[in-house]
């Protein structure tokens, strides 16, 4: 008879592979996009491309996004850019649209480079003209060119300080729009009179278009306050460079958005819908499964800590617990972790508290990548803590340390997907083991 926390972990595998499908960005653009001769439909809305259609796409799911679009426009598109993070081209070049690579989550000069190519094929659209963006999470990073004085490696080292602080993307964001002449609607304001249809995959908890990818299609709010505020908050505001203070104490230049009454906007994939699928595949293994958390948010040890609490309080009749969100770290150690395998350690140490009722658990991302790891995340049970430390890894240090892969690397559990091309947040898992 297999052994039952082995029939979890796998169990727990195949259940995330089927939130990933549902958050695959191709057919999420197949989905929602429609063409008819030359025009485009978006829900039930349409738009006439009666010059040329230029696409563009940005961020960890845009060469997918891309393939759709291509898929569904063909010949239509007569020019356009994907910009994706390093690894995520897939190896497999577009038809239609010259793939570029850059950094993430700190932006590099080949990002600055392709923003800037970016920028000029915006910039030449005419009012007759479409814009097709597609948008994933990444986009921040990935799309940037820093308003002067500011330069690309202090822009950079800001994304790093508040990355380190722990901060969500959305004072993440929030600090960095007001110093990016992309963000924050900048690149709709260079297309001008151009309609622009934007179609979003969210990894931004609650969807909102201003903040994913810091919306550059999307009229939103340049800030200088808040972000000087924020900077505050995390105790950066005398770490960051001159140049920053000095920007987010100019007045910012805000002019009309450029948005025409032909825009469209629309989240063509999130994390509800990836949570879905993998509730869905659980029931329909024969399991009784129950999503508990919706957008959960806060420190990463906090919150593996909460999830073994829901396991310990949850109705006896209940075999599979789900839900999605997307924890922070604030870095205090030296170590190699991430917010999914960090989770996953605090639960581990939770579950070794405990023998009964026996759980796995697991937190990982849907981009494939949690942090620095190279990993997804990590599923934990019963016997992590002990493995690790037979291996000669203290588990409690290693949290402290922020070192967490060092447990799973030492007590197995490491989930390695690689890339996955899309990008919707996190899902958390937890599988009862009944003897």
């Amino acid at each position: 008879m297999a052994d039952p926390t082995d029939v979890a972990i796998a169990a727990i595998e195949s259940w995330f592979r089927a939130a990933l499908v549902a958050a695959d960005p191709e057919a999420a653009v197949r989905a929602h996009l429609v063409r008819d001769g030359r025009t485009l439909t978006v829900g039930g809305r349409r738009v006439e491309v009666r010059g040329r259609l230029v696409v563009l796409a940005v961020g960890k799911a845009a060469v997918g996004m891309a393939r759709g679009a291509e898929a569904v426009c063909g010949d239509l598109i007569v020019v356009g850019l994907a910009i994706t993070k390093d690894g995520h081209a897939d190896g497999a070049a577009l038809l239609r649209l010259p793939t570029l690579e850059a950094m993430h989550p700190v932006p590099d000069a080949r990002g600055e480079a392709a923003t800037r190519r970016a920028l000029a094929l915006v910039g030449g659209l005419r009012v007759d003209d479409v814009l097709l963006a597609l948008i994933s999470g990444g986009g921040s990073a990935l799309l940037e060119a820093p308003r002067p004085p500011v330069t690309l490696a202090e822009l950079g080292q800001v994304t790093d300080l508040l990355l380190r602080a722990g901060a969500p993307i959305d004072d993440l964001n929030a600090v960095r729009t007001p110093l990016s002449l992309v963000k924050g609607g900048g690149l709709r304001r260079v297309a001008g009179g151009a309609a622009v249809i934007t179609l979003i995959l969210s990894d931004v908890l609650g969807n909102d278009p201003r903040v994913i990818a810091s919306g550059p299609t999307v009229a939103g709010d340049a800030d200088p306050d808040r972000a000087r505020r924020l900077l505050d908050r995390y105790g950066l505001g005398e770490r960051v460079p001159p140049s920053v203070s000095a920007a987010l104490a100019a007045p910012v230049v805000t002019t009309d958005s450029g948005a025409t009454t032909n825009d469209l906007i629309a989240v063509v994939g999130d994390n509800a819908g990836a949570v879905a699928a993998a509730e869905a595949a659980a029931k329909a293994a024969g399991m009784r499964a129950a999503v508990i958390w919706r957008e959960r948010t806060g420190e990463a040890a906090d919150l593996g800590r909460a999830w073994v609490a829901a396991c310990r309080a949850a109705p006896p009749e209940i075999d599979v617990l789900l839900g999605g969100g997307e924890a922070t770290v604030t870095v205090r150690g030296g170590g190699i972790g991430g917010r999914n395998t960090e989770f996953a350690l605090a639960a581990a140490l939770g579950l070794a508290e405990s023998d009964e009722p026996r759980w796995v658990i697991a937190s990982l991302a849907t981009d494939g990548q949690d942090g620095p790891t190279g990993v997804a995340g990590a599923i934990a049970d019963g016997g992590t803590i002990a493995r690790s430390r037979a291996a000669g890894v203290d588990p409690v240090a290693a949290l402290a340390e922020n070192d967490s892969r060092r447990v799973f690397e030492a007590a197995g559990g490491l989930v390695r997907p690689g890339p996955t091309g899309t990008n919707v947040n996190d899902l958390y898992v937890a599988v009862r083991v009944r003897r």
